[in-house]
């Protein structure tokens, strides 16, 4: 059947599955189909609204046997916006939201339509967290299946590093179990890769105890001390504590930022940040080193609970901001780099579009790296690619009005290309682009053979087309 057929039938649907179906002319429509990246501007043929892993089963069998495309949204937050393309059926799992605790297991059970603030919040009470980003509405699901990883890392590892079981909806309907012992090949590639091999419905984590008080510390450096303190990042920043996180920004500071002196507002910055979890009064001196080079022109330190800290930069990376972003993650952080760095920032065409609030070491900027650990990850068990790496940094590209895309999304390419010689990996959360076998097989390396032999088994058809990298039976030939 063609696309132009199967949109004349779309009207069936509806009548397929025991949930809401909304189409165009719904007033729900507009507000349902978008997602978080402003750039992302595209009209699906219907939403389905499905409550439980049957009715996305339900409407997954009825689009694959009418050959009608399907995407996928549990937060919708992914750069790429793969949720959602024009004329396909938008497989909508945000109503799955359900979190219940195990105590005595010591697990947390998500519904895939959660975001992670809702598992924050419910968590609190048991004292209990599971790893996972910075930003609190970002989707469970999404954030998940690309590795996943944020302010516990260091201490505590990846979220799939978490991840006990996987309920998950494959190509042909069924509705599988995926852990380590049904379905092991699968839960292997969920775990990474996940947003090529169906639609996952429901998560069971490992939980970790709820960490102590977080103390950030951020100090603001003229552009002289950049590439000192950056030298001098590198070093301490993999060699600290686990329970001490480092992160990095070049900007240009605002014009209104009155809490610097005049002569260094809209002008290259460096911001340094600490965030330290642990007894508040130990902080100082388990931070001194990193903050002992050049002479800040603003400081401020700040003491909160986790969940408030998980939620401290939900406005600056808020709804309706448009991004282009290329991530890398590198094994060094050599002087040439720096150098390249400091060019690169300093020639960002953008504006500043911070959050109201100026929250701890988050602005809007070009260039962030941040600090991992010198001890490489065991990735063995996942299909992640670079999680864990000893630095992994994002150049951000981020703007308001479409006629400023074009010339900072040509920027960020240029300093990716830049970059290119000292890179290891990419996050693949961070992927502005969706890719095909050549980016497919430069970002999964020796993984990516095993991961198309997953992707024959249980989605022979390709039906699951839109991941972030193309991972299709036919993208390459298995060696």
């Amino acid at each position: 059947m063609t696309l132009t057929h199967a949109t004349a039938a779309l009207s069936e649907l509806a009548a397929a599955v025991s949930c809401e179906v909304v189409y165009p002319d719904h007033p729900d429509y507009d507000l349902l189909r978008r997602v978080w990246n402003a750039d992302i501007d595209r009209l699906p043929a219907a939403i389905v609204r499905c409550r439980d892993a049957q009715d996305v089963s339900d409407a997954l069998r009825w689009c694959v046997g009418n050959e009608v495309p399907v995407t996928v949204r549990g937060g919708g937050h992914n750069l790429a916006g793969t949720a959602v393309a024009d004329g396909a059926v938008l497989i909508d799992t945000a109503l799955l939201d359900g979190i219940a605790f195990d105590l005595g297991a010591g697990t947390a059970t998500v519904g895939a339509g959660c975001r992670w603030g809702d598992v924050d919040r419910a968590a609190q009470p048991y004292d209990l967290a599971v790893p996972a980003g910075v930003v609190s509405h970002t989707g469970v699901a999404g954030l998940t299946l690309g590795g996943g990883f944020g302010y516990l890392a260091r201490m505590h590892g990846a979220t799939v590093d978490h991840v006990v079981e996987i309920e998950v909806v494959v190509a042909d309907g069924r509705i599988l179990t995926a852990n380590a012992d049904e379905n092991p090949d699968l839960f292997w590639a969920l775990k990474g890769a996940g947003h090529n091999f169906g639609i996952a419905t429901r998560f069971t984590f490992r939980t970790v105890p709820l960490p102590g008080l977080a103390t950030v510390r951020q100090a603001l450096f003229p552009a002289s001390d950049r590439a000192a303190i950056m030298r001098h990042f590198r070093e301490w920043g993999l060699d600290a504590p686990a329970n001490i996180g480092t992160y990095l920004r070049l900007l240009r500071a605002p014009e209104y930022w009155s809490q610097i002196p005049a002569e260094h507002r809209g002008r290259p910055i460096l911001s340094l940040a600490t965030v330290f979890y642990g007894d508040p009064a130990d902080e100082p001196a388990a931070t001194a080193g990193m903050f002992a080079l050049g002479a800040p022109i603003y400081e401020s330190l700040r003491t909160m609970p986790h969940v408030t800290l998980q939620h401290a930069t939900d406005d600056e990376f808020r709804y309706g901001i448009s991004h282009y972003w290329k991530h890398l993650f590198l094994q060094d952080f050599s002087d040439a780099a720096i150098d390249t760095v400091i060019e690169m920032s300093d020639a960002y065409t953008g504006r500043a579009l911070n959050s109201s609030a100026h929250i701890a070491h988050q602005v809007m900027c070009p260039f962030e790296i941040i600090a991992g650990r010198r001890t490489p990850r065991d990735s063995s068990n996942d299909s992640t690619a670079g999680v864990g790496a000893p630095f992994g940094a994002n150049i951000g590209a981020d703007w308001e009005y479409p006629g400023e895309k074009a010339p900072l999304v040509a920027w960020a390419k240029r300093f990716d290309e830049a970059l290119a010689p000292y890179k290891a990996g990419t996050y693949i959360n961070f992927t502005s682009v969706a890719g095909d076998e050549a980016v497919a097989r430069a970002v999964y390396g020796a993984k990516y053979e095993r991961l198309v032999a997953v992707k024959r088994a249980y989605d022979p058809a390709n039906v699951f087309s839109r991941g972030l990298v193309d991972l299709s039976p036919t993208a390459g030939e298995l060696g």
